[in-house]
């Protein structure tokens, strides 16, 4: 009955080869027309996303770069945090996850005794059983604030817990007994904030950036965080706040890829700033374990993989105001960070005094261990320096002569060992004298840097208008034709024909796609 009403003729012979050459060139036009745009995006990508040197010219260097005091032997000018991030504490899997948290909260900052522990954010899994739904079970929340007490690491340490994605889902507004933050974190208090470390050698700015949306949307819905313009001005007030503060950080959860804010932008609100700190994208499950990059503005923007499957955490210090972090492994000791000469790929002229490096007389290193550090061993360029010696606390130096290595970029290798046997081994490149900087992985500076909503839109206006195409042209092409022996292909092809051509079909198909795409707008 369809096939009669719509005309259509089986077993007609097979299309000539006259009839192919149309085809071949609509082919030939969508292959070309492919490479110029895949040319387009990696023209983009190369043109955004690698090292742009303008910043470091317009905005010069740091005005302490070269004022005293300079990195010696002594135990002063430094103090160093930790930063951890997507705990995920659950109630169905992996129930190893809690214990070694609660052992992060013990041995871990028993050993490394930081100022201040930042996590940021994800505090508990928030998903269904089947990993598919999202819910707040309150007995996740209950566990992450047992943990808190049993080993009370809030009286060791200053301890500020960030919210994350994960930890809004399913709640309709902040006012929602189900909004279990506001009871069992430990800073228990919604909205961005501003938090300063007081030393005897200036302050340190800390601001923590929530970008959760509120009311929280269910699992998957809150993947992008925003900042209204409410929000924004609030940002902007509490980085007024920190132009007397000897350096700034930033830490939020959310990748400034994936936050949608209002003007200025994310990126020209924390220029001041010379770090931002984050989590959530878990290093893309593995398959980018080092998401750290820099934006336009010189601000690094450093993504900590998950504690959740990879239990890792981060180190930062500031040593005399020279900004030095590295990545770790939980559990894996002895930990090391070089502070004196830091690393190069992680300098910003524009924030830090990096001339305080060629005044430097020491070499300095943080070496933690559970067990005694018997050894410092420090080589550049592979050339032995010799055994760091034990200042105080984590601190070990060596004599240099910065001079010696003023010229080009240069490699300085610790390995530290403690009377367990365990060994580890840090090395960085460094530059004595300012260099232009080094460049950051290309797909790393996109995946942190690129603005993933508008993208996101683009491709979803390009679905949108692919479909109704596809049913316009379906119902205005001639009438279809079917072979002796039809393929799959053709099979497909027919059908669309008749969901095209029949009224009662296609006019609430295309109403649909339209309602999809432009409901919102109404």
């Amino acid at each position: 009955m369809v096939v009669r009403e719509l005309g259509v003729t089986p077993n007609l012979p097979h299309s000539t080869a006259a009839d192919r050459w149309p085809r071949m060139y609509r082919l030939f036009s969508v292959v070309i027309a492919a490479g110029l745009l895949l040319a387009c995006l990696t023209a983009y990508v190369l043109e955004n996303y690698t090292v742009q040197p303008a910043f470091i010219e317009s905005g010069g260097v740091h005005p302490r770069t070269g004022q005293p005091p300079y990195p010696g032997r002594a135990m002063d000018n430094i103090f160093w945090f930790l930063q951890v991030s997507d705990l995920h504490i659950s109630r169905f899997i992996d129930p190893q996850r809690t214990p070694d948290f609660k052992k992060f909260c013990t041995e871990t900052i028993d050993v490394i005794k930081p100022a201040i522990v930042f996590v940021t954010g994800d505090l508990t899994d928030a998903k269904t059983q089947n990993r598919i739904g999202s819910v707040q079970h309150e007995v996740e929340w209950q566990t992450y604030q047992a943990i808190l007490k049993q080993s009370s690491v809030l009286e060791k340490t200053k301890w500020i817990d960030i919210k994350g994605n994960h930890d809004t889902f399913n709640i309709p507004s902040l006012e929602s007994i189900n909004n279990y933050y506001r009871k069992y974190s430990a800073h228990r208090k919604d909205g961005s904030f501003h938090y300063v470390h007081q030393t005897h050698f200036g302050n340190y700015s800390f601001i923590c950036a929530d970008a959760t949306p509120s009311p929280g949307p269910k699992r998957p819905f809150n993947f992008f965080g925003f900042l209204n313009q409410n929000k924004m001005d609030e940002l902007s007030k509490l980085a007024s706040e920190t132009v007397n503060s000897n350096q700034t950080i930033w830490l939020g959860h959310y990748t400034t890829s994936t936050i949608i804010s209002a003007s200025p932008g994310i990126h020209q609100l924390m220029s001041s700033a010379i770090a931002y700190l984050c989590g959530h994208l878990h290093a893309l499950g593995g398959l980018m374990p080092v998401l750290h990059s820099r934006n336009a503005q010189g601000t690094l923007e450093l993504e900590l993989a998950d504690w959740m499957d990879n239990r890792k955490y981060r180190l930062v210090a500031f040593d005399h105001d020279l900004f030095s972090f590295v990545d770790l492994k939980f559990d894996k000791w002895p930990v090391v960070l070089i502070t004196n000469p830091k690393s190069a790929v992680y300098s910003s002229p524009r924030h830090e005094p990096l001339g305080k490096i060629k005044h430097s007389t020491h070499i300095r290193v943080l070496a933690f261990s559970p067990s005694q550090i018997t050894s410092v061993l420090i080589s550049i360029d592979g050339i032995a320096l010799g055994n760091a010696v034990h200042i105080g606390g984590p601190l070990f130096s060596i004599v240099w002569r910065a001079e010696d290595y003023s010229k080009g970029i240069h490699y300085i290798e610790v390995r530290a060992q403690d009377i367990a046997g365990r060994l580890t081994v840090k090395g960085h490149d460094f530059a004595v004298e300012e260099i232009n900087l080094l460049p950051f992985d290309i797909m790393a500076s996109f995946i942190l840097l690129a603005p993933h909503y508008i993208m996101a839109r683009v491709i979803f206006v390009l679905v949108f208008l692919a479909n109704i195409i596809i049913l316009v042209t379906f119902r205005y092409q001639r009438k279809p034709q079917l072979k002796e022996s039809p393929g799959v292909f053709s099979l497909t092809t027919f059908s669309f024909h008749i969901l095209c051509k029949t009224n009662i079909f296609f006019y609430p198909v295309l109403l649909f796609t339209c309602y999809v795409a432009l409901a919102d707008i109404f």
